[in-house]
């Protein structure tokens, strides 16, 4: 009996070094896969490539070329916010097709004077809702957060979520839940507006969920190998189980 509860808490043992080494490895097989997928997202974001065949098409090619900024981009960041519903509102009460927030949009008017000559004072729901302001705003001001992250798409993209200055505090994409989630919604957008087919092997989320399960197996493990270990203390009150 000593011998067959002693072969299993060595096994378990086994089984639990055996885990955390796979665990490691899925865990840097993501960190590759995501950095992988953002480096091609930025490379082919570099390139102006127009669409068709989605809402505000010509208006999002206009902006594009007038802001220097890929067409492709611009509706990836679109659908992501708003799901092309151009009198979307969010709680935290940003506008329109892009979810500009006020004072986004007067800091791009200063620079930008989009609105300008179109109406006395400040910018209100009208200007926010108009498909067209909206659009040149936001693509304004997401072409200046790649030129911020010297053509990092995906850094100006976590920028344009979480604002540049938590981009630049964590030198990256910031570890919020929220914004890690909505750049991987904007690149893999980019990538069914583009058409191409991220870098190779399982996708960044593929190896997280992997990593996760066996996070929690590990956890089971390690109360098995507790438990097991606890049962041969008690029966020989000693370490020294052989």
């Amino acid at each position: 009996m000593r011998s067959r509860i002693l072969s299993l808490w060595l096994m378990l043992l086994v089984a639990l070094a055996a885990q955390a080494a796979a665990y490691s490895l899925a865990v840097s097989l993501a960190d590759y896969s995501r950095r992988a997928v953002y480096a091609n997202f930025s490379a082919g974001a570099a390139a102006m490539r127009e669409i068709n065949g989605l809402p505000y098409a010509d208006k999002i090619n206009q902006a594009g070329r007038t802001y220097g900024i890929n067409p492709e981009v611009i509706a990836s960041v679109i659908k992501a916010e708003s799901s092309f519903q151009p009198r979307a509102l969010s709680k935290a009460g940003a506008y329109g097709l892009m979810q500009v927030i006020p004072g986004t949009w007067r800091l791009v008017n200063s620079q930008a004077k989009i609105c300008s000559g179109r109406h006395e004072g400040e910018c209100g729901s009208e200007c926010f809702y108009d498909p067209d302001l909206n659009i040149a705003v936001g693509s304004y001001y997401l072409s200046q957060l790649v030129k911020r992250y010297s053509g990092r798409a995906e850094l100006a993209v976590a920028a344009y979520n979480a604002g540049p200055g938590a981009v630049d505090k964590y030198g990256g994409i910031p570890p919020y839940a929220e914004t890690t989630e909505y750049v991987e919604r904007v690149v893999s957008n980019w990538y069914g507006v583009s058409g191409r087919w991220p870098p190779g092997g399982l996708a960044a989320e593929s190896w997280t969920k992997i990593a996760s399960a066996l996070g929690w197996g590990i956890v089971m493990t390690a109360v098995a190998v507790a438990a097991v270990g606890r049962q041969l203390f008690r029966r020989y009150r000693s370490l020294r189980w052989r």
